[in-house]
């Protein structure tokens, strides 16, 4: 019996852990899931563009007009917070209600359907059932208007170019007249505004300015008129007059003189920051604005844009498909990979083989014409045994030496070999799957016709006495097989069926009574006896058995058998049910695991 073990690689410290990703191995995966997905990916893209078409196709084009305005052309370059707070202060100017209230009444657009408020059918008919009931008001002109202004808020955009005092004006409308029209509007109305709010305040500040001025002289004039009387009178008194007379008008006098010199330099005072003010104006220069470029008529919508619209939706599809493959992976459990077939079934993936079509009459006419030949060399009798050739995969092995189907035998026939390390042959291989239908016999049936093909001494024996699919196919009129071999009644060279091209030998079920008790007979000795004498006369053996799930027919011919190939088909088998049918010949050899009927490369 030959030594091997289940855990894949664990004694071999040159190979990395399963949990170690070569960054080749993880792109092979990433191709690998997107070939496998990629009917998933494309439907779900097909989805997304279909919507996209559909909206561009519904929706409504939009127009944007654009003008410029520059808020201080004259102010001199100062610090950067200074500057950006008057652009600001303007940009929150032709964005205030006030503004927008003015175009909304110039152009009269409360009335137009693209500013008013639009309601559903539904919405329309509770709210007129909610006035009705007296749960709320009738709509008046002014609620009318503050619908169109929160419309013309929504459309329009003020931003700053750059770091300079130009300010940047867009408008969105169905209709690009209509937005161009808007645009110069609201442009006009602005600037008109400032232009008024200078003037008030000109005409503000001149009032006052004068009215100081002319308090502040007369209060510098009165107080010198105070101190000339003062004096005039001093004059007219007389020389006898007390000395403390005279010391009181002292102290008057120096009082007069006194307010009528703060008087003066207060006047002064203030003219002197007048001028000054006055200077700073001249230099500085004062705040003005106006049209830069005006706004014109767009040739072109802004929005829907094709291409984004395309692209996004195309992006879309894509990640909702991968998103959707990734979760049908988690969900099925499916085995799809060899390197799932290592790291959750620790037992080596000896090959991936592709899904193949049947080689059909062209395939199998070279077959058919040799054993033609070979059926006309040999005497004339009815139960001449010749391996039938149908429409069956396993002839690409001969016909197409070089496609990764013959490749994949090519891997499983090396797996073999190399287990086997004393060199010896003569080898009884068993090939199960862990339930039906996964293509044990094909894979049995042509991995019999490479190694045969290859020149070496080869048997195919069927132990499916359940379900004799394999001899239905190959010898379909075989009367003979293990069942008489086993009882006694015919001899193997009596029941073997020979392929002439390559030699390959077949042994069929025969005997057309199905046993009772399968696994009995497959636990008997004459098996074992039986396999003695194949061994004996062919290099290798290879026994296709039933599936291991649910019958025990595995296990029961297990005792005969040097090691097992099991067969799983790939994206079909769950992993739960391969480590079930794994658990039930855990104690036996198992060279590997075949992954069958794969539709990508299984890396």
């Amino acid at each position: 019996m030959l030594q091997t073990s289940r855990i894949y690689n664990l004694s071999d410290p040159d190979t990395p852990p399963p949990e170690f990703r070569l960054p080749t191995e993880l792109l092979a995966n990433g191709f690998a899931f997107i070939r496998r997905r990629l009917l998933i990916i494309l439907l779900t893209s097909l989805a997304t563009l279909s919507t996209a078409l559909f909206y561009l196709i519904a929706a409504v084009p939009t127009f944007t007009a654009d003008a410029q305005i520059v808020v201080d052309s004259k102010a001199a370059p100062g610090d950067a917070a200074s500057v950006s707070t008057i652009v600001e202060s303007q940009i929150a100017i032709i964005r205030s209600e006030n503004i927008a209230l003015a175009v909304i009444g110039k152009l009269g657009l409360a009335e137009d359907p693209e500013f008013a408020r639009r309601d559903g059918a539904l919405r329309r008919t509770l709210r007129s059932i909610s006035r009705q009931l007296g749960w709320t008001k009738p709509e008046t002109q002014l609620s009318a208007m503050r619908y169109a202004v929160e419309s013309f808020e929504r459309k329009l955009s003020v931003k700053r170019v750059g770091l300079t005092y130009i300010v940047e004006v867009t408008f969105d409308s169905t209709d690009p007249e209509r937005a161009a029209q808007i645009l110069n509007t609201l442009a006009d109305t602005y600037i008109a505004a400032q232009m008024d709010a200078k003037y008030i305040s000109a005409l503000r500040n001149e009032k006052w300015v004068k009215d100081r001025l002319n308090e502040l002289s007369s209060q510098a004039s009165a107080a010198k008129r105070a101190v000339a009387n003062y004096q005039a009178r001093r004059k007219d008194i007389a020389e006898s007059a007390a000395a403390v007379d005279a010391g009181t008008q002292s102290t008057e006098l120096r009082e007069l003189e006194s307010s009528a010199d703060a008087a003066t330099r207060t006047y002064e005072n203030f003219l002197r920051q007048l001028r000054y003010m006055e200077a700073q104006q001249q230099s500085l220069g004062m705040l003005e604005a106006h049209m830069l470029n005006g706004a014109s008529v767009p040739l072109r919508a802004s929005s829907p844009k094709l291409v984004l619209v395309l692209g996004l939706a195309a992006i879309a599809g894509v990640v909702i498909g991968i998103v959707i493959g990734m979760l049908r992976d988690l969900l099925d459990r499916g085995i799809r990979t060899s390197q799932q077939v290592c790291n959750e079934l620790q037992v080596a993936c000896i090959a991936v083989v592709p899904a193949s079509k049947s080689a059909g009459p062209k395939l199998g006419a070279l077959f058919g014409d040799a054993a033609a030949r070979h059926e006309r060399a040999l005497p004339a009798n009815p139960r001449t045994r010749i391996i039938a050739h149908t429409e069956s995969p396993i002839w690409t092995i001969t016909d197409a030496p070089h496609s990764r189907f013959t490749e994949s035998f090519l891997e499983i026939k090396l797996a073999i070999d190399s287990v086997n390390r004393t060199g010896r042959r003569n080898l009884v291989i068993g090939i199960t799957s862990t339930q039906a239908d996964e293509g044990k016999s094909t894979v049995a049936a042509a991995l019999a016709l490479l190694v045969a093909n290859a020149g070496a001494k080869v048997v195919l024996v069927d132990c499916n006495l359940r379900n004799r699919s394999l001899s239905g196919a190959l010898a379909p009129a075989a009367e003979l097989g293990v069942l008489d071999v086993m009882s006694g009644t015919a001899s193997v060279r009596e029941a073997m069926w020979i392929e002439p091209t390559t030699q390959l030998a077949f042994l069929p079920v025969g005997n057309s009574s199905r046993p009772i008790y399968a696994s009995e007979i497959l636990g008997s000795e004459s098996l074992d006896r039986m396999f003695q004498a194949l061994r004996d006369a062919y290099e290798y053996v290879i026994v296709d058995l039933p599936a291991v799930a649910p019958f025990s027919d595995v296990r029961a011919a297990a005792c005969a058998l040097d090691s097992f190939i099991v067969v799983i088909e790939a994206s079909r088998t769950n992993i739960d049910v391969a480590k079930r049918g794994l658990d039930v010949i855990r104690h036996e050899n198992i060279v590997g695991v075949v992954l069958n009927k794969a539709k990508y490369n299984g890396l």
